[in-house]
């Protein structure tokens, strides 16, 4: 297993940073290869486009001819080469969406709450987590704004805002076949068409499908676990009425049938117990030996019109936007061959959005947007939970003839207002101040009923509606100094939503909501280009104050949902990019965390706990806040007659995580360090890359929880193992 230390990756860091100096002008000048790491790109952070260099706010942004030579296919990955990002697995990746901006993460286990992440895909609110794991088909470019997001984005965008652009129609027939198999008989096959219509009208069509084996190895003769089955669509109609209007149709579906393996079991709370394979699946990765089906099937799709008109002497924007997504699952919550605790839940949504803004110039020192916000949505969630027969007999030596179920039936509607505005204004000649706001109303009306025939957790009815507002003020100063560097300063607020228990709730408890969290983030940056334009390096520091944490936790006598007092979160940022040459390109990202509690007092305690337990988490790191990442990528591309050879290689490291407040470690995961590969030849129109991910094999947790209450004390969801391949691709 590959070990790199927090000093070395600082040294590797710090070396690749000196290399970028005058000194290696002597690189040869040459036309930008598609998707080199310098390519200017073009962001909407700010809800206009400007190059990611102009704009005065931490903001990474990946094109989507980067994703594809990185090898990049899925949203997890991306944030892996993200500075203080990253998204867990288990049940938190594949329908919880956990995701963890500088510190700030939620577990969203059902539709009580929501996540302090707003997930956007050309410029519709994504909403429920579920819709968060998806194929990356067909992409522009990939943007994460980390810190609160409120005047611009809005609601739950307290950590940040993920703004997925795919392409639009082209004017140019063009189009993509690629052919991808790997180990665990990965295969997958993508395509992509685009073109005109008519002189007004052009469209694109995109479609994907994977599938594999499982990661996860049944002991005896049951499925494997963790294995793919996806299928992915996407359209688009572009209309361009007139030299200043124009509007896009769009629509996607994504259908997902796969068999997960959620999490294993590490250490069981009744001894002994099961089988000899039982007790080897609690002790070995990737093993499993449930009796009851581990399933998963979601449902997605939607719908947007975007419209761009000139209207005076500026630009109206529309986005209409139509979402709906459902999943049903299964689960053995004790993965052994003993029937224990059985588990069913679904849960479906649909909102609508309406977005309309105004942007233009006062003059030639004053550029705005003004614009109003509509959210509507309706989520409902269904739980058929079991106790097992084997839980009763052995637990309690009481004899059923049948599993005793637990019923959960909740739904919680939202409907959001709100009007913001930004403004820029040119102080003088290179001193610009940036103004913005967004007041938001939101009411949401939620029912929970938990019927519990086991008299594990008890019966639990309630219906609860209230309104909240708030509003986000956000003020930044740039200063550049030349052309090529800028300083910034800026000041951010964020707010995210109420919060309902509507999970296991112990009869008779009080927390049945929770309020709202808010976050006050102060940030220095500095934006450089050096370097003849072949170099990047952006730098970020900030403080972030985060008030009334919304902390969903699994203890042992069922779910706690408190407002966990509140926290102070600090760190440093810093990005690179640069073309060493006409060959080589690399890049290089480092994130730092000091991410603590400042207070919470009658701090959650899992009912397996093996450390004497606090009763004031003060001091304590915050859920999935790693203190250390880094990422480090390179790429080589030499011509040949035919077309060019080029290799890559990119490692990404993140140090120890808490899952818990607690921080406890059998509920952690640990530092871990991923390698990956690719190399292969291409020409203008033919590609074929071989490549391998994880290539150490290293084995690390990225999700662990305590699930007592039902006799598991630990479990455990770890990464994918080391998978290599091929890929065969076809431009036209």
């Amino acid at each position: 297993m590959l070990k790199i230390t927090k000093l070395k990756w600082l040294m590797a860091t710090s070396v690749i940073s000196l290399s970028m100096s005058p000194s290696f002008a002597q690189a040869q000048s040459s036309e930008a290869q598609a998707g080199r790491i310098t390519d200017e790109i073009i962001v909407t952070a700010r809800k206009k486009e400007e190059t990611i260099q102009q704009a005065p706010l931490a903001v990474s942004a990946v094109t989507g001819a980067q994703l594809e030579r990185a090898g990049i296919d899925s949203f997890d990955e991306v944030l892996n080469v993200i500075p203080n990002a990253g998204q867990s697995g288990g049940i938190g990746g594949s329908i919880q969406g956990l995701i963890s901006i500088r510190g700030i993460s939620t577990l969203v286990r059902f539709v009580g709450l929501e996540t302090g992440v707003g997930f956007y895909v050309d410029g519709v609110y994504m909403g429920r987590p579920e819709n968060f794991n998806q194929d990356l088909i067909d992409i522009e470019r990939v943007e994460v704004l980390r810190g609160p997001q409120g005047a611009l984005f809005g609601k739950n965008t307290i950590a940040g805002a993920i703004n997925i652009i795919t392409r639009d129609p082209s004017e140019t027939l063009t189009g993509v076949v690629e052919a991808q198999y790997g180990d665990y008989n990965h295969a997958r096959l993508r395509g992509h068409i685009s073109g005109p219509i008519s002189d007004t009208v052009s469209a694109s069509l995109s479609g994907g499908y994977t599938s594999r084996d499982g990661f996860v190895k049944h002991l005896t003769d049951g499925k494997d676990l963790d294995d793919a089955n996806l299928t992915t669509l996407r359209g688009k109609i572009k209309f361009a009425a007139s030299d200043s209007s124009e509007f896009i149709l769009s629509a996607d579906y994504l259908k997902d049938d796969s068999n997960p393996s959620f999490f294993e079991v590490s250490q069981f709370g009744l001894a002994p117990f099961g089988t000899a394979e039982d007790q080897a699946s609690l002790t070995t990765p990737f093993t499993t030996n449930n009796e009851f089906e581990n399933s998963l099937e979601r449902d997605i799709w939607g719908a947007s019109l975007t419209g761009n008109v000139a209207v005076g002497d500026g630009d109206l924007d529309i986005v209409l936007g139509y979402r709906s997504s459902e999943f049903q699952a299964s689960l053995d919550d004790d993965k052994t061959s003993l029937e224990i605790f059985p588990d069913r839940f679904s849960q479906d949504t649909e909102a609508l959005s309406a977005e309309i803004r105004y942007s233009g110039d006062l003059g030639d020192k004053l550029d705005y947007v003004v614009g109003a916000y509509y959210y509507n949505q309706d989520a409902s969630g269904i739980g058929d939970f079991a106790g097992g027969r084997d839980l009763f007999e052995i637990a309690f030596a009481t004899v059923v003839p049948n599993p005793v179920p637990i019923l959960l039936t909740s739904s919680v509607d939202s409907e959001s207002i709100a009007i913001f505005f930004n403004t820029n204004y040119a102080i003088a000649e290179n001193l610009n101040l940036e103004v913005g706001g967004r007041w938001v109303s939101e009411t949401k009306d939620a029912t929970h009923v938990q019927q519990d025939f086991t008299g594990l957790f008890g019966n639990t009815d309630f219906a609860i509606k209230r309104t909240d507002s708030d509003f986000a003020p956000t003020v930044s100063l740039s200063y550049d100094v030349n052309p090529d560097n800028t300083f910034y300063v800026r000041y951010a607020e964020g707010f995210k939503s109420a919060g309902f228990n509507t999970d296991f709730v112990t009869a008779g408890v009080s927390n049945l909501e929770v309020d709202p969290e808010f976050a006050t983030a102060y940030e220095v940056g500095l934006k450089s280009t050096f370097a003849d334009g072949r170099a990047r390096l952006n730098l970020a520091a900030f403080t972030t104050d985060y008030k009334d944490l919304q902390l969903s936790q699994i203890v042992g006598g069922g779910v706690s949902l408190t407002n966990a007092a509140e926290a102070t979160i600090s760190g440093f940022e810093a990005e690179l990019v640069t073309s060493l040459n006409d060959y080589f390109d690399v890049n290089a990202s480092l994130g730092y965390l000091d991410a603590t509690y400042d207070a919470f007092e009658n701090c959650p305690v899992g009912g397996g706990i093996t450390v004497a337990p606090v009763s004031n988490c003060a001091g304590n790191r915050l859920n999935l806040a790693p203190e250390l990442t880094t990422a480090v990528g390179g790429q080589f591309t030499y011509p040949v007659s035919f077309g060019s050879l080029t290799a890559r290689v990119d490692v990404n490291h993140r140090s120890e995580v808490f899952f818990e407040p607690q921080n406890e470690r059998r509920l952690s995961g640990d530092d871990r360090t991923l390698v990956n590969l690719r190399a292969g030849l291409q020409t203008d129109q033919w590609s074929l890359i071989a490549w391998a991910k994880n290539l150490t094999d290293e084995t690390y947790v990225n999700f662990a929880d305590d699930r007592s209450a039902i006799t598991v004390n630990t479990t455990q969801s770890f990464g994918a193992p080391r998978t290599y391949g091929a890929t065969l691709r076809y431009d036209f």
